[in-house]
């Protein structure tokens, strides 16, 4: 059985969609004239400019025409009517449930379409529906928006350049809708020309026809919107979405999230042996238990409750069977740096000024951030995986093949497999270091600096040479876990490492340290003050790269994606791709992601942290929506967008800001 027709019962068994419920809404389409049979072309539309639509959508069984066989396109469509025309065109199923609404009896015609589209997101609920009133267009532009599943791109659509006169002072979420269905490309709203849209009119059934038309125009041959402002200081922020959703989505019930594979597989079984269909899926290094294919959110809530009452964490999420096979919809945003501008681009730990993890706004707001993303891969505990440097100390080495992209002082990018170089000398001799900041391995020698936290966390069985003002104040055999002193380091070695280190330094010894990134023959690198770490390389010159060890869950899968790149002209891009939502955003492969950024017109590009860690945040609000279930995920790193350094003149005036942007758009109703 597919998964709108599955319902949880108190033992959350899946139970059949019943009769009476399939019959609520077939009987609802038969009252607006949507009979199987088919229906002769309406008389009275000949000449009117909606003419064709009109019969495009009664030849597909959408819209109908009254017992007559007319249409009356200039007569008013009710709220019911035009709700049940939605349904139909987003071919939703039937819903077993009581309407929704007080003054929406199940006997009324429409009660079937009202319901359906409240389990899906079109219609929110509460109040009364007033099915037999007449439409405002505003409100049936909110709805076809809402179907679209655009409301998130109405949030910020809001003060766009609209070319009506009678837009000021309408509410933000009327707003919004009215510059998608105007604004998309195509336009969706598509009329003869006028200076007003007349939101608070009632609209024709020709109009609405017209309207249901231009949805399932864009459902069917694509469409875009796109959204682009100046953040000054040569910045620009570009959103763009592609495509709309034409699969039906399942909500299912996840479960917990699990780092060990056995655990996730327990948990499966034991939710199998409960009649439950079960899936593990490996996102982002965990594994993930889901139950249940429901069509909306209230089955799934259902299971969802039942789950929790038994102690476990549980919550409902929307995805659908198969991401790689559906043809949009993309979610895009670009901040686009143009260097001349004098905005700088640098790596920041998110946390503050040592390792661990913190949201990326929160570190976008302390550093007065024009915009960030998210940076390189890391650890659960918060740990860089693959190098960072930021003003030219070494927060973390780089992972053998793997690239990394410096930033020089002049705001150039730089791409490259660099090697850590990093000695430590005396009179007597050297030793060379294999890594920093990142746990001990056997018969290595680590560089601990204050980054690292106020400890080396090591264990005993090791040496450690504590160095402050260049010259050793301790050694510490055997024990571990050494204090790092500010502005000093410490060196930590086992077996062989341990050994050399005894052999080198004493007490009192002055000690000369070097540690760089050595990146090959290119001299421009002597100029970089920033490295970030990610992988793969999704471009060299305009072509392909990939590769670099990923696994192929991780690279040939869609997910949310973050990455930097460097145009042809020398401008900047750092790009996020939403994922894992599907009304708003599928997410893409490496493969997609980099043919993307080639039609953008980059040339050079880094694949950095994705997944859950996806975040684009503009002047500290996050402007994307994050995966997580939690929203925005602490990360470790994150790439700054700052303003230009200014030097302060004695009575000159203060430096205006940037321009302003939109509020934060919230989350989307719906989607």
């Amino acid at each position: 059985m597919s998964a709108a027709g599955i319902r949880t019962s108190g033992r959350g068994r899946p139970l059949p969609l019943t009769l009476v419920a399939a019959a609520a809404l077939v009987a609802s389409l038969v009252a607006t004239g949507l009979s199987a049979a088919a229906q002769s072309r309406p008389t009275d539309t000949s000449g009117h400019w909606a003419e064709g639509r009109i019969a495009q959508l009664i030849a597909r069984g959408i819209i109908g025409t009254a017992g007559d066989g007319l249409f009356r396109p200039n007569e008013g469509v009710t709220r019911g009517q035009f709700v049940a025309w939605l349904v139909a065109a987003r071919g939703l199923p039937a819903v077993r449930a009581e309407p929704p609404f007080g003054d929406v009896p199940p006997t009324h015609a429409m009660a079937g379409a009202i319901t359906a589209a409240v389990a899906y997101g079109i219609l929110p609920t509460g109040g009364a529906f007033r099915p037999d009133a007449p439409l405002v267009r505003g409100d049936a532009f909110v709805w076809l928006v809402r179907t679209l599943g655009y409301t998130f791109e109405a949030s910020y659509m809001t003060n766009a350049a609209l070319p009506f006169r009678d837009v000021r002072g309408l509410p933000s979420v009327m707003r919004g809708a009215i510059s998608v269905v105007a604004l998309t490309v195509p336009p969706i709203l598509r009329e003869p020309a006028a200076e007003h849209v007349r939101p608070h009119d009632a609209m024709t059934r020709a109009e609405a026809a017209s309207l249901i038309w231009g949805y399932l125009e864009s459902v069917e041959r694509g469409v875009a919107l796109s959204f682009t402002v100046s953040l000054g200081s040569g910045v620009t922020l570009a959103l763009e979405k592609r495509g709309a959703l034409r699969a039906l989505p399942v909500w299912r019930v996840q479960v917990g999230a699990f780092q060990e594979e056995e655990r996730a597989r327990r948990l499966a079984e034991t939710l199998r042996a409960r009649g439950l269909p079960v899936a593990i899926d490996l996102q982002d290094d965990l594994f993930k238990v889901r139950a249940g294919n429901f069509a909306t959110r209230e089955e799934a809530e259902l299971l969802r409750a039942q789950v929790a009452a038994d102690g476990l964490p549980a919550w409902t999420i929307l995805t659908v069977l198969d991401y790689e096979s559906l043809a949009g919809p993309f979610w895009t945003g670009a901040v686009i740096v143009e260097p001349a501008g004098g905005a700088r681009l640098r790596p920041a730990m998110a946390a503050g000024g040592a390792i661990g993890r913190g949201r990326p706004s929160e570190a976008a707001r302390r550093a007065g951030a024009i915009a960030a993303v998210n940076g390189g891969f890391f650890s659960s505990g918060g740990a860089p995986v693959g190098c960072l440097v930021i003003d030219g100390e070494i927060i973390s080495d780089p992972r053998p093949g793997r690239t990394c992209v410096g930033i020089t002082d002049d705001g150039q990018l730089l791409f490259a497999m660099p090697r850590l170089d990093a000695v430590a000398a005396n009179d007597v001799g050297r030793v060379s270091i294999g890594g920093v900041n990142r746990p001990r391995g056997a018969n290595e020698i680590i560089l601990y600096r204050r980054a690292h936290g106020v400890s080396t966390r090591t264990n005993p069985f090791g040496v450690e040479v504590v160095v402050a003002d260049d010259t050793v104040v301790a050694i510490a055999d055997g024990r571990g876990n050494s204090t790092i002193p500010p502005g000093g380091y410490v060196l930590s070695g086992h077996g062989r490492g341990r050994a050399a280190l005894l052999e080198a330094f004493r007490p009192g010894d002055r000690v000369a340290l070097r540690a760089r990134l050595m990146p090959g023959d290119d001299p421009r690198w002597e100029q970089v003050r920033h490295v970030i770490g990610g992988g793969p390389r999704l471009l060299a010159d305009g072509q392909y790269v990939g590769g670099e060890g990923f696994r192929a869950s991780l690279a040939d899968r869609r997910h949310p994606r973050t990455a930097i790149g460097r145009l042809a002209d020398g401008r900047i891009v750092l790009v996020v791709v939403g994922g894992r939502q599907p009304y708003h955003s599928l997410g893409m492969s490496l493969v997609e992601l980099a043919l993307m950024l080639r039609q953008w017109g980059v040339t050079d590009a880094l694949n950095l942290d994705g997944g859950g860690s996806t975040t684009l945040v503009i002047r500290g609000v996050v402007t994307n929506l994050p995966s997580d279930e939690g929203g925005e995920r602490p990360v470790s790193d994150v790439i700054l967008v700052l303003p230009p350094e200014v030097s302060p003149v004695p009575g000159a005036p203060p430096v205006p800001g940037t321009p302003p942007m939109p509020e934060a758009p919230p989350p989307p109703g719906g989607d």
